[in-house]
């Protein structure tokens, strides 16, 4: 086969054929004109991968080693071992689980394994790889490769990753990988030059935002947009030039900023550092159809945000006040848009909300 003919045209045979993931990973990204560009695109994210023009009569094709080489499918299942580290992903891509030796291998603290989304950790420019290659496994087929991955220190390593589709999520184990040399690192892709708030007057929106940015290694409107859905769920993320605008609301809804909190009788809660309520007035408790003192704010909000309570109370923390806009669920289970304006007391914060205009 010559390098020259049409590469849509090339038979690509992957190694071991036991792994359907790899295989189908392989297929969906095309080839490039030559069989050492593939094996460039490919070793992006799976570093021992090599690619060969298969020489013997019959249509052209390539073969491609997961593993540099032609290994047997018969060799012991060492993901089976219980001390290796493991990680649970959910079927939207939030890890879930993480076990202690997992924490510590992709440098994700003991108390915040929840707040991290599975491209945390990927290879700056290997973005659509990673993605692919999690929707492969949700789909059901099992991935069994080295690959690399980006801890939250910086650092690229390469693990071998046992990840399967266990029920709902995904489940990898995971091993470093010590025959692979220490790949370079990686500076980080897509970053906006510029990034305007929307309102410019929410301190906490921005704050949350900003950390979300700086956990992506190759940052996209949409993946910033996935990340503020969580806690901001009108949240759009557009891109204007080199700058990134982002909204925390629909559009035309840019909050008044006329000190609105000053009103008396709002709904008012007390709570402290650790989200436990202490005192809720009974306009409060009317607005929310539920009785607060003595629960924890974790309790009440939408599902899947509970560990974002934590963060933004961190965030609120550091500023001191702030103004904001949120939803949550009330008694009844009917959603509520509220604006929130908080202040912090010491190791205590008080906050006063209104129910938020709009559609």
């Amino acid at each position: 086969m010559t390098t020259s003919g049409n590469p849509d045209e090339v038979a690509l045979i992957t190694i071991p054929t036991s792994d359907a993931a790899f295989r189908e990973h392989v297929h969906t990204v095309s080839p490039s004109a030559t069989p050492g560009e593939f094996e460039a695109r490919l070793r992006r994210v799976f570093p021992r991968v090599v690619v060969r023009e298969r020489t013997i009569s019959g249509a052209p094709g390539w073969y491609v080693y997961r593993d540099g080489r032609w290994s047997s499918s018969l060799t012991g299942d060492w993901w089976d071992d219980p001390g290796l580290p493991r990680v649970a992903v959910s079927a939207d891509g939030w890890v879930q689980e993480a076990s202690a030796t997992a924490r510590g291998l992709l440098g994700i603290e003991d108390d915040d394994p929840s707040t991290h989304y599975f491209t945390d950790f990927v290879v700056p420019g290997t973005l659509d790889d990673a993605v692919n290659l999690f929707q492969i496994i949700g789909s059901g087929k099992v991935l069994d490769a080295t690959i690399l991955v980006r801890p939250t220190s910086g650092d690229v390593i390469a693990l071998d990753i046992h990840a399967r589709l266990v029920q709902d999520r995904i489940v990898a184990v995971l091993r470093l990988a010590d025959d692979v040399p220490p790949p370079p690192e990686t500076d980080v892709v897509g970053r906006p030059a510029q990034v305007r708030f929307v309102p410019a007057t929410d301190v906490a929106f921005r704050s949350y935002a900003q950390r979300a940015i700086d956990r992506m290694p190759e940052a996209t409107p949409e993946g910033l947009a996935i990340r503020l859905h969580r806690l901001y769920p009108h949240a759009t993320v557009d891109q204007e030039g080199d700058a990134w605008v982002l909204r925390r609301d629909h559009r035309g809804m840019e909050g008044d900023g006329r000190g609105w909190w000053h009103e008396t009788d709002l709904p008012r809660v007390r709570y402290d550092a650790e989200a436990l309520i202490l005192e809720a007035n009974g306009a409060a408790e009317s607005f929310f159809g539920r009785e607060m003192v003595g629960h924890y704010w974790q309790e009440f909000v939408t599902p899947g945000s509970t560990d974002q309570v934590g963060i933004m109370l961190d965030i609120l923390a550091e500023v001191g006040a702030a103004e904001s806009r949120f939803r949550m669920p009330r008694g009844d289970g009917h959603l509520l848009d509220f604006d929130s304006y908080t202040e912090t007391h010491g190791d205590e914060f008080v906050t006063v909300f209104r129910r938020a205009d709009g559609p």
